[in-house]
């Protein structure tokens, strides 16, 4: 009874208060509209990182070689080398890594058979040679780029198209070799020869999930409308901090105390009513994801299919976001050090998480310390069941790790209540 008493209360508070109804229901929808118009085009053109790729090399023999000493050149891709490919497709499709090259077997026995068809085949139309009695099996050697779909696509483009040159690098060099050693056979007659450099060599570009929504990437709308609903609901602490310190500066929690009777029911009140308001905050960021942003120009908010997924996220987030307001309000005495404290933890947290841009792209130590922020766990499980259509046991350890979280705030807000209700 004491519970919904204390639910009932923080209603009433909530409602009378416009600035706080506008602090954490007005200012986010409007963070998010306009952050998502101003990255829009940043998200298309970010500078240069070095990303981790996997090579996995089925070939073992030139091409893959020269493949590896090219991108071994390169600053801004580090190789990690693997030998199965079902592996490198699942730490790609996972997250774990942004994209996998993978270099069939015996490519490069088979790139020197269509380059020799080729050339026998040129030669056979300027009536040099007899034609090749092979000359129509001339097929495309194929190269795979697996990408995660949570990659940007500037980042995507450059890594295809650096395969791409280098493997036209490759293809060009064989075909001279190639030439060199018919015409030192005595087909010298070769002035008005034109080589067709066709695509004898492919690299294929795809995602690593299999899903209908395989082709949907991280832009500004998939990475802003999660990004920003989480960090809004980490603002839940205004009010509720607000609120609770208030209630101790007037007298009503001292009136509390004097009912016999645990304290707990207090707080899990606050923690409840709270908690509703930020799937409510949830809610309302995914309509604009889905609703406003077409309207404005940009891109759908692609949920998936996994609503359960969704669903469990959405609430281990709220959980956090709530038991980290709780905590705040307990802990400090005056709503000047709890509203500077937390506003600063919070925009710390988003900043190291992945909200304002995209963990990969952060320095090494920030994508360390990333693994600690509650934000970053609830973004990436956004982003596994947004854009790479992941199960409940996939986004399960960070769902866990939200409400754990959750649950040691809640655990010590209770301890250091009661102990200030001791004193």
């Amino acid at each position: 009874m004491k519970t919904l008493a204390t639910i009932y209360k923080e209603f009433l508070l909530l409602i009378r208060d416009p600035g706080g109804l506008a602090l954490i229901f007005i200012m986010p929808l409007a963070l998010v509209i306009v952050m998502a118009l101003v990255q829009d085009a940043p998200f298309r053109d970010y500078q240069e990182v070095k990303l981790d790729v996997l090579f996995i090399d089925q070939d073992g023999d030139s091409l893959s070689t020269k493949v590896k000493q090219a991108f071994d050149a390169s600053p801004h891709v580090n190789l990690i080398v693997k030998s199965d490919t079902a592996e490198a497709k699942e730490l790609v499709r996972a997250g774990s890594y942004k994209a996998a090259i993978v270099i069939p077997a015996h490519a490069s026995a088979a790139l020197r058979e269509k380059t020799r068809q080729l050339i026998e085949k040129v030669f056979s139309n300027f009536g040099l040679i007899s034609p090749p009695a092979d000359s129509d099996a001339i097929a495309s050697v194929g190269i795979k780029v697996l990408f995660d779909p949570a990659i940007k696509s500037n980042y995507k483009q450059a890594l295809t198209g650096g395969v791409q040159k280098i493997v036209a690098s490759i293809q060009a060099q064989w075909i001279l070799d190639e030439l060199q050693n018919q015409l030192a056979e005595g087909r010298t007659d070769t002035k008005h020869i034109a080589v067709n450099l066709t695509d004898i060599i492919q690299v294929k570009e795809q995602y690593a999930s299999e899903n209908k929504y395989q082709g949907i990437m991280l832009n500004s709308v998939q990475h802003n409308v999660p990004a920003w609903t989480m960090f809004a609901m980490f603002f839940i602490l205004y009010p509720l901090a607000g609120n609770f310190i208030k209630e101790r500066e007037e007298g009503s929690m001292l009136r509390l105390r004097l009912i016999s009777g645990s304290q707990f029911p207090v707080i899990s009140g606050k923690f409840a009513f709270y908690f509703l308001v930020c799937l409510l905050q949830f809610v309302l960021m995914i309509a604009v994801g889905i609703f406003i942003m077409p309207m404005l120009g940009l891109t759908q908010l692609v949920l998936g299919s996994n609503v359960i997924g969704i669903l469990l996220t959405a609430c281990s987030v709220a959980m956090a976001a709530t038991g980290y307001g709780v905590l705040i309000a307990v802990y400090f005495r005056t709503p000047q050090q709890a509203l500077s404290f937390g506003s600063v933890s919070v925009v710390i947290l988003s900043a190291i998480g992945g909200v304002w841009v995209p963990v990969y792209v952060m320095p090494e130590i920030l994508q360390t310390l990333s693994r600690f922020s509650p934000m970053s766990w609830g973004l990436e499980s956004f982003n596994d069941l947004f854009l790479r259509q992941a199960s409940i046991q996939t986004i399960l350890p960070n769902v866990l790790r939200l409400t754990g979280f959750s649950l040691a705030t809640l655990f010590i807000s209770v301890i250091i209540h009661k102990s200030r209700t001791i004193l």
